[in-house]
Order: C-alpha cells, then structure tokens, then sequence
C-alpha cells in the first residue's frame, strides 16, 4: 500500500468513526431532552434533527451520520430504562446514589451502558472512549464517568 493510499484509508476510517462519534453525541443530546418530556420523543427526534444535527455536522466536518446507529440508541435506551438505571446504580460506588447524578450524565450513561450491554456492536474500549469524549465535551468529570464505565463494561 503506497503512502497516498494509506492516508486515504485512515481519513475514510476516520470518517466512519466521526459519524458514529455524531450519532453518539446526538442520541445523547436527544435523550437528554426526552428526560424532561415523557412520551414525546419521537417530536424531540424531528426537532433536533431539524435545528441541531447541522451543528453537531459542521463540528466534525462530516456531512451525515450514522443514522441506524442514532435511532438503536434512542430506542435501545427507551426500551431499556429500568435496566440500564440498574446497571448503573449497581456500578455506582457505595457512597453515590443514582439520583445525585445529573440529567446529562444519565443521559449519557444510559447511553454507553445500552451499547456496552445491549448492543454489543462495537469494541468495548472504543464505546468507552467515546462515551468519555461526550462526558468532556458536556464539561462533566471524566475521571467518575471512566470508573463507572469500567465497571459496567466488566460486568457486560
């Protein structure tokens, strides 16, 4: 493989993986709103894609995403709930409960924890590291997001 078509390939593996990291932050974000509403996801959904995937689009220098990746996230987490709140209760440390956590960082844990159990597409470390990327984007504390991420991947 020459050096041009090797660079070739990484951008296009690199494409590939932005529009799951895009699918990822916006399944999140979808998410994270749906906690305020209940039943009305699918308005929420039609919403966000309207007014606020070109955002998440342009920022990654990408044109789509990933959108099957996008919609088994949302629909895994919605069908799923009670179980991956579990999950991430039984993964929380002794001193923390699930309702001190915020609204973000269940919504982005019930996420990673659908993928890590559920869905079980994708390596296990990447899910973490992406999911770690979002809790850092969103400003939350990385270092609790891993250790919990761990856990739950070691016990998936």
């Amino acid at each position: 493989m020459t050096n041009l078509e090797t660079k070739s390939f990484n951008n296009i593996r690199h494409l590939s993986i932005r529009k799951k990291t895009a699918s990822r932050i916006c399944s999140t974000q979808v998410l994270y709103e749906a906690s305020f509403l209940i039943n009305e996801t699918d308005i929420i959904i039609e919403y966000y894609l309207k007014n606020h995937l070109i955002h998440v689009l342009s920022s990654l220098d990408i044109k789509n995403f990933d959108k099957d990746l996008f919609n088994s996230i949302i629909k895994g987490v919605e069908k799923n709930l009670p179980k991956l709140d579990q999950i991430i209760s039984d993964n929380l440390s002794k001193d923390w409960s699930f309702e001190r956590l915020s609204k973000t960082e269940i919504s982005i844990l019930r996420s990673a924890a659908f993928e890590l159990c559920f869905l079980k597409q994708f390596n296990k470390v990447t899910i973490i590291n992406e999911y770690i990327s979002i809790v850092e984007t969103f400003g939350g504390n990385t270092n609790f997001a891993n250790g919990i991420l761990e856990k739950i991947s070691l016990s998936s």
